[in-house]
């Protein structure tokens, strides 16, 4: 889809679907003003945006129904109900708190957004629409790193003796979410265009992502986000090596050769110290809790105090103890797994899990470029499960999301979608 063709898309939207995609276009600058929170949460556009994006939904969704159902739909719907249900009891032990209502929106929002994107995504061109328009948002986040890159960092944190910048944002996850998202769209639309642009279009813009990913990847210095752009690469080979055996190879030949000549020293620099604690467990030198960056250990603790709740906190989440449980089920946990567990206890795992298993084997019905975006989307949502909490930031679902709707119309549209 090119400028034309999106900006078009985009006209005809009807208002009540045509908000979200300006929400998408203009996420990055309003995360931007993050700290004006302290200050008041009447300045913070964010806080008005947390606001607006579920009454929106809500309103969309009670006036306008869409007409196919589909296991996704279910499952989300059985995982909302156990939401709420624990939010209720979050309610009933701290009613009267602004806490409260803030947590109300950022715990629920899962299950609006999946709805809301239910209605607009009908077929691929939305879907096509809503992520050519996370790669503009994406522009003012590349122009942001760059002023950080070559002119001044705008903030800087220290991590296992390393520095990482994060802008104005909140933290660093922020960039993480665009360098991640955006290569997986870029390489997505690499091979859409296939038959549209020239090989040197498509390699320009690839070759440019890279470098600012690879360039991204050494500044914020996080470990998941590592994981999660080799993750994306390996899969864009393998889907290379599917559709064009030459290329695929070739670009295994540049890697492999760039990597050998060049890698070393900025692996040494940017990635051992990330890993200094957890080579140093497997050697024996630390306890397995220090793995992780001591989230193990976390993990740990935190399981164990869910092991003494009572049987019914177990199966339908900590919240039914009337106990404080902010902590446990937001970010503190530090894995979107054990999250889930203390939100909506054992019955929510199960559920959650099933979602990943529908995903699966919705797979089977997309053709290979459709395959390789879902597969990546899967991909991101799982590896950063392991150590943050990616189904908590607005961005990410906007997009993992968007392509799971798109994986759950029928089956007769997503094969007209693929003629």
């Amino acid at each position: 889809m090119n400028y034309k063709d999106w900006k078009y898309w985009l006209k005809h939207l009807p208002w009540h679907l045509k908000w979200f995609v300006v929400l998408v276009l203009i996420r990055p600058i309003v995360d931007n003003f993050y700290y004006l929170k302290n200050i008041s949460p009447f300045l913070s556009p964010l806080y008005i945006v947390g606001i607006l994006t579920p009454l929106l939904a809500a309103y969309t969704l009670l006036y306008f129904r869409k007409k196919d159902r589909s296991v996704l739909d279910f499952l989300f719907g059985l995982w909302g109900f156990l939401i709420f249900f624990s939010l209720f009891f979050m309610f009933m032990n701290d009613p009267t708190s602004k806490t409260f209502f803030e947590y109300f929106l950022k715990l629920s929002m899962p299950i609006y957004l999946f709805f809301f994107l239910r209605l607009l995504i009908r077929s691929q061109r939305d879907l096509d629409g809503v992520l050519q328009t996370f790669l503009y948002s994406s522009l003012f986040v590349v122009g942001v790193f760059l002023f950080e890159l070559i002119v001044n960092p705008i903030k800087v944190q220290k991590t296992r003796d390393l520095e990482r910048i994060q802008g104005y944002y909140g933290d660093v996850m922020n960039y993480a979410i665009y360098l991640s998202q955006g290569f997986l769209i870029v390489c997505y639309f690499y091979f859409t265009k296939k038959n549209i642009q020239s090989a040197f279009e498509r390699n320009r813009l690839l070759i440019f992502t890279i470098l600012i990913c690879i360039a991204c990847l050494f500044k914020i210095s996080h470990t998941a986000t590592y994981g999660v752009f080799v993750s994306i690469f390996a899969l864009f080979v393998l889907f290379n090596l599917r559709t064009n055996k030459t290329a695929g190879f070739v670009l295994i030949i540049v890697v492999s050769a760039s990597a050998y000549f060049f890698g070393g020293e900025a692996i040494d620099k940017n990635v051992a110290p990330l890993l200094k604690t957890d080579i140093a467990v497997y050697e024996g030198k630390k306890s397995e809790e220090r793995l992780l960056h001591g989230r193990v250990g976390r993990w740990k603790a935190m399981l164990e105090q869910f092991s003494g709740f009572p049987v019914t906190a177990q199966f339908f989440g900590m919240p039914l103890t009337l106990e404080d449980s902010y902590a446990e089920v937001s970010t503190g946990a530090h894995n979107d797994f054990v999250r889930i567990l203390f939100f909506t206890g054992y019955v929510g795992v199960i559920i959650y899990l099933a979602i990943f298993i529908a995903l699966f084997m919705r797979l089977r019905y997309l053709r290979s470029h459709q395959h390789f975006l879902a597969l990546g989307a899967i991909t991101i949502l799982l590896l950063y499960s392991i150590s943050t909490c990616p189904t908590l930031y607005a961005p990410m679902l906007y997009i993992l999301y968007a392509v799971f709707c798109f994986m759950s119309l029928p089956k007769s549209v997503i094969a007209q979608s693929n003629d």
